[in-house]
Formats: structure tokens, C-alpha cells, sequence
């Protein structure tokens, strides 16, 4: 086993957990209350509908090593979307009121590696033959 694969391998476990957990916080909150939150930001309610799904089953899917390149495409693009839409004007570390980006930022590189590169050690994608993933 060579350590970039291993690296990899943490990266998809790690990312993918953390998707999942956010989408769990949202998902027990009430997709409501998360529909709210996007509404108040300026946001179509219905998107965090989209959201907590791709980050509840593209979690999973994640960490199970499952179609993870597609997967980190669109954690990539909701990284992207919250930096742009709920972060940016706080700045990297915050601003003392608001939390800064710089957690956002961290997940978006994570994913945009798995995108380019997927993970293939100890993935589904491997044992079922998918292409590189």
C-alpha cells in the first residue's frame, strides 16, 4: 500500500463524515429549519432540501468509497456555495461575530483532491469494478 493511497483513504473517510454529520444536524433540526436558514440568507429555501440529502447519502456513499469522485464534485460545489453565500463576508478566521471560512476552505480543497484524484483503497468502486474513483 503506498501512503498517497492511504492519504486518500483519510481524506474520503474524514470528508465524508463530516458531510454526513452536517447533513444529520440538519436533518434533526428539521428540514424546515434548515430551508429557513437558507431562506434567510438569501438562498431558495428548497436548496437546503438538496443539500442535507447529497451531504446525508453522499456521506455515506463517501466513506463507503462509493461513486466518491461525482460526490466530491458536488461537496466541492456546495463548499463553494457556502464560502460565496454565508461566509465570505466574515473573512477567513471571522469577524468576533461570525465564524470565518477557513473550516468552508479546508473542506473544499479536501474535496476538490478527491475529485481529481478519487480513492480507490478500501472503496466499493474498487470491488465492483467502477472506473477510477
Amino acid at each position: 500500500m503506498h501512503s498517497q493511497e492511504f492519504g486518500a483513504f483519510l481524506l474520503r473517510i474524514v470528508t465524508g463524515f463530516i458531510f454526513f454529520a452536517h447533513g444529520w444536524v440538519k436533518w434533526q433540526r428539521g428540514l424546515e429549519a434548515a430551508a429557513d436558514s437558507f431562506a434567510a440568507m438569501g438562498l431558495p429555501g428548497w436548496l437546503a432540501y438538496i443539500v442535507t440529502m447529497v451531504e446525508l447519502a453522499g456521506g455515506w456513499a463517501m466513506m463507503l468509497g462509493l461513486g466518491t469522485r461525482p460526490i466530491a464534485a458536488a461537496f466541492a460545489i456546495i463548499m463553494a456555495g457556502a464560502i460565496a453565500t454565508a461566509k465570505a463576508d466574515a473573512g477567513l478566521l471571522g469577524n468576533g461575530r461570525e465564524t470565518g471560512y477557513e473550516f468552508n476552505l479546508a473542506l473544499l480543497a479536501m474535496s476538490v483532491y478527491l475529485w481529481l484524484n478519487g480513492s480507490r483503497l478500501w472503496s466499493l468502486d474498487a470491488v465492483i469494478g467502477r472506473p477510477r474513483g
